[in-house]
């Protein structure tokens, strides 16, 4: 259950299991929906997404190695879409990774995958002087 579900059934939310979480389908009909989110605007919950924060003085330089690009040219406040790759270029996910401070970035992972990234990530990190943490139960993530 994400940090929103009791609000989600409390306004009438349709329930969906979507990656093992229980999400919101729709709250009234598609066509109000498009109508509310074309004449007003729509927020979407994606608190099932899968952050993974990665510390330390080495964390770009990590991110950069573990991930596709440079990662260290992304300014405080910034995001840039990637991936992470297996050994042969297979993609495992897609990814936005979130620069929060100088030493400090949230890898925001989808849901079906989280763990396999925070694995490949987690396994990654050795000979960097950087964490990784599973933040997953800290943040809820909404879209407008």
């Amino acid at each position: 259950l994400t940090a929103l579900d009791a609000l989600h059934r409390s306004l009438g939310a349709t329930m969906t299991d979507f990656a093992g979480w229980d999400m919101p389908l729709r709250y009234a009909s598609e066509r109000d929906e498009h109508n509310a989110v074309r004449t007003r605007a729509g927020l979407f919950d994606l608190s099932h997404m899968g952050e993974i924060t990665v510390t330390g003085p080495e964390a770009a330089a990590f991110l950069s190695y573990a991930l596709v690009g440079n990662i260290a040219t992304v300014g405080n406040g910034r995001a840039r879409y990637t991936m992470i790759v297996q050994e042969d270029g297979g993609i495992v996910d897609d990814l936005i990774v979130y620069r929060l401070g100088e030493t400090e970035y949230m890898v925001v992972a989808n849901a079906g995958t989280a763990q396999i990234v925070l694995d490949a990530l987690t396994e990654r990190v050795g000979g960097f002087d950087a964490e990784v943490r599973d933040d997953r139960d800290a943040y809820a993530l909404l879209a407008v």
